[in-house]
């Protein structure tokens, strides 16, 4: 990835920068109307993303009152690369215990492992954990915004209008 350019991730910059275990910070509305934030493992497969909930995590019960959520992966560093969604969140399986789960569920359980519970500690809370029941829920991408760092992009400083970072729209296959 491009030190100095700046603008929006390229496509295999995406997937490069999504592939890396950084945490995403979910957003989605509190039945009061508040938001919610939580951080969460994350796993990219087919243009999608997915993360896990426990079974009494009280964020699952407001993703049923109200799909509709933003997601936030970003890296913890100066140049601050950054992906930025808005997204509908839907629960597809759950709540199993992580062997229980169906074929998918396993290729994804595949990726949190070996990107968040590699080492000594993550097999350790991988066993401890495994009998857990948990919700997988599915985030499908509706616009995506990305910033491959660098310096600001124009429409912050330039004397005249500028357009506003490409935005992606997700399209459905």
């Amino acid at each position: 990835m491009s030190d100095d350019r700046g603008g929006p991730l390229r496509a295999a910059e995406l997937d490069e920068f999504l592939a890396q275990p950084l945490l995403l910070k979910l957003a989605c509305v509190r039945p009061d109307g508040w938001p919610y934030v939580i951080p969460l493992w994350y796993a990219w497969y087919e243009r999608k993303l997915y993360v896990v909930g426990r079974e009494r995590a009280v964020w699952i019960d407001y993703l049923r009152h109200e799909s509709r959520v933003g997601v936030l992966i970003d890296e913890e560093a100066r140049r601050h690369r950054r992906v930025q969604m808005t997204a509908t969140a839907l629960i597809v399986e759950g709540p199993v215990k992580r062997a229980a789960g169906s074929q998918r569920w396993g290729r994804i359980d595949a990726h949190l492992k070996a990107r968040y519970m590699a080492d000594a500690p993550g097999r350790a809370y991988a066993e401890l954990t495994a009998d857990r029941p948990r919700f997988l829920v599915e985030l499908t991408p509706v616009q995506v915004t990305t910033w491959a760092g660098g310096p600001w992009h124009r429409r912050y400083f330039a004397p005249e209008p500028a357009e506003p970072p490409p935005t992606a729209v997700v399209t459905r296959a």
